[in-house]
């Protein structure tokens, strides 16, 4: 306990010795020989804090913004995509109107339907040549029933009927007929099947008739329950052998059938 009080008198005394000869002007020399020593290693110790507190605000400042650049891909995609829903849905509400419009213009009864998946779109021909739809026999539907597009040109034909869907043949396949007229110069009836996919052709059209590229083509009203003048499609070709009693007429189909969306099924009116 007495050393330790003596050491600490000890370096009292010696730290007041040297307050005293700092202040008298005794140590003047040795403090600028200190200086002039530890100076440049002051120097080069603030230059190296400096470098390290420069290294450290930019390597932040690249976090920060590597943290902004992905916010901000975030906020484009999110933007993205609720402007593509707008679009989709700006897109259905307009196919909707055309829709209504046309029907209620010509007062047929109708149920409107979403198209839910396409059947058959790898064939041959790299055409959909089915639809499934999400409205079936609860709703009123049934095979045989035409299937029109939103300015009214006919797409199909309901051809498998469930409860709650039904499955539409389009006009471009073998296995959708109807009864038809070319809109010509003279009326003349045929039936308009698919063909490979692609087309329809319309045959039984007697050789003298005329018809011509162009003619419009639409159903006849001899087949129920389909009303007559739903358009079909457009005259592109006719084929004629000169020891044939027919003529076939090519026909190409207005709507596309790829891009599908919203389609009516006209019910007959005493429905």
């Amino acid at each position: 306990m007495l050393i330790k009080h003596r050491k600490k008198v000890f370096w009292l005394a010696a730290l007041g010795l040297l307050v005293f000869l700092h202040a008298i002007g005794v140590l003047r020399p040795l403090e600028n020989s200190a200086v002039k020593i530890l100076n440049p290693l002051a120097g080069k110790l603030f230059l190296a804090s400096t470098k390290i507190r420069v290294a450290f605000q930019k390597q932040t400042a690249k976090s920060d913004f590597a943290q902004i650049v992905k916010d901000l891909e975030t906020e484009v995609g999110r933007l993205s995509e609720e402007n593509a829903s707008l679009l989709s849905i700006k897109n259905e509400n307009e196919i909707l109107r055309e829709h209504l419009g046309f029907l209620e213009r010509n007062k047929y009864k109708y149920v409107m339907a979403n198209v839910i998946s396409r059947e058959d779109v790898l064939n041959v021909s790299g055409q959909t040549e089915s639809i499934i739809i999400d409205k079936g026999g609860k709703d009123g539907l049934y095979s045989g029933l035409a299937v029109i597009n939103k300015q009214g040109v006919v797409i199909g034909k309901i051809a498998e009927v469930k409860e709650n869907s039904a499955q539409v043949h389009l006009v471009n396949s073998d296995k959708c007929k109807f009864a038809a007229t070319v809109l010509g110069e003279e009326h003349t009836s045929g039936i308009a099947q698919g063909s490979l996919g692609l087309v329809i052709k319309m045959g039984y059209i007697p050789q003298a008739t005329i018809i011509k590229a162009g003619d419009m083509v639409a159903t006849s009203g001899l087949e129920q329950p389909i009303p007559r003048g739903l358009v079909i499609g457009k005259v592109t070709e006719i084929q004629k052998e000169n020891n044939d009693l027919w003529q076939t007429a090519t026909i190409e189909p207005i709507q596309d059938l790829g891009d599908l969306i919203i389609v009516s099924v006209v019910l007959p009116d005493n429905q």
